[in-house]
């Protein structure tokens, strides 16, 4: 019987050529030699720099929100200390703070969502155009391999929101 590492440098006679990977596995006792494709992007984004790449625009996108949440907030907070020094605010008129929220929110959402717009169309969106162009990535495997990281949920809304239609070699039916 051959030590493990014996069989290891019999199986090393049959590895494939350079690039190619092989997996060597254990079932019933002895080492298993299989071919080995990774499916790219499948499991997410296994490249550090890409990866980097993908975290440092989604925060920037994410810190877009801090300014309108602030200035909702403290507008809000004035407004209703407003109302309530000029007399429009009491128990009777409760309902005035709640509406005025409800008023303020959609406005707040929007405006994060234009500054997202703004830097993703000018910043990210080119940046991202070039790394599948350089990378000869699929935009919808790309999608998917976002789509594997809960962390990237920004970039993911506004990649799905913005639809990132690119232009490949592999997919030239798709416009700008």
């Amino acid at each position: 019987m051959l030590s493990p590492f014996e069989e290891l440098e019999y199986l090393s006679d049959y590895l494939p050529e350079e690039g190619e990977s092989v997996l060597v596995s254990r079932q019933s006792g002895e080492l298993v030699c299989e071919p080995f494709q990774p499916d790219a992007l499948r499991e997410g984004i296994v490249d550090p720099r890409l990866y980097g790449l993908l975290v440092h625009a989604n925060e920037r996108l994410n810190a877009l929100g801090a300014m309108p949440i602030w200035v909702t907030s403290i507008s809000f907070f004035w407004t209703c200390v407003g109302l309530a020094n000029a007399g429009q605010l009491q128990w009777s008129t409760w309902y005035l703070v709640p509406g005025l929220a409800l008023l303020l929110l959609p406005a707040c959402i929007s405006w994060i969502r234009l500054r997202q717009h703004r830097l993703f169309k000018t910043e990210i969106r080119p940046l991202l155009e070039g790394v599948l162009r350089v990378r000869r990535l699929d935009p919808h495997a790309f999608l998917a391999a976002v789509r594997q990281h809960e962390e990237l949920r920004t970039l993911m809304d506004e990649l799905v929101r913005r639809n990132l239609p690119i232009r490949t070699q592999s997919h030239p039916e798709m416009l700008p």
